[in-house]
């Protein structure tokens, strides 16, 4: 699969299920912003950009959309959580585009977290979830993780951690890119570096060192 749609990381393209006329909009906009040509106005302490459909049609003919149709991709925009529209006249608008939604950085508000990324039930012991994009929620069934010590059980973790992923990946990628944010009796929250290579690709690599270091723990 190619990286980028444009500026935009294609896996999180379709995680927002952005359609191509959608990406050619946001494109154009970011484009238009990085100029520093776009008049805006500060409203609730975000800058929104002033735009109007007419010179967004004729900027990009390619769309081969009218004005309704323009009107509508906005609206699916706003809906995905990925920009904001604030229009005081008929014909004129302004948009504000959250880019740390566009790059990753954060979830959109309001977004099914159930079905972004990575979920796997695995052997019925834990579950490793997308809590956002730079977390992993553990569900566990023993309510005892909560009384276990948080600092032994880290520490635990990342040498189980260590054998599992080999000395390379945990030292590129694991190593001081890990912590636990929460310890409740139903879960662990844990603030990851990288997501990508935990969640996912070697998703199962953290199932068997997180369950070596609880069985570990318990015993004692």
């Amino acid at each position: 699969m190619r990286q980028f749609i444009f500026e935009f990381e294609q896996e999180i393209v379709l995680r927002l299920d952005l359609k191509l006329n959608e990406l050619l909009f946001l494109d154009y906009v970011a484009q238009f912003i990085n100029s520093g040509h776009m008049r805006y106005k500060f409203i609730s302490g975000k800058r929104y950009y002033r735009l109007t459909y007419k010179k967004i049609l004729e900027d990009l003919p390619v769309l081969h959309v009218k004005e309704r149709q323009l009107r509508n991709i906005i609206t699916s925009l706003e809906e995905k959580g990925v920009l904001q529209r604030y229009a005081e006249l008929k014909n004129e608008m302004h948009i504000y585009v959250d880019f740390d939604v566009l790059f990753g950085n954060k979830l959109p508000n309001k977004f099914n977290l159930s079905e972004v990324g990575f979920h796997d039930e695995g052997n019925g012991v834990l579950t490793i979830d997308y809590y956002d994009i730079k977390k992993i929620k553990i569900i566990h069934e023993n309510a005892r993780v909560k009384e276990l010590d948080k600092n032994e059980l880290f520490s635990t973790l990342l040498a189980n951690l260590k054998i599992h992923y080999g000395d390379i990946l945990y030292r590129s990628f694991i190593e001081d890119k890990i912590e636990i944010d929460e310890i409740t009796d139903k879960d662990i929250l844990f603030d990851i570096g990288n997501i990508k290579l935990i969640g996912q690709t070697h998703s199962q690599k953290f199932k068997d060192a997180f369950d070596n270091t609880l069985n570990a723990l318990l015993e004692e």
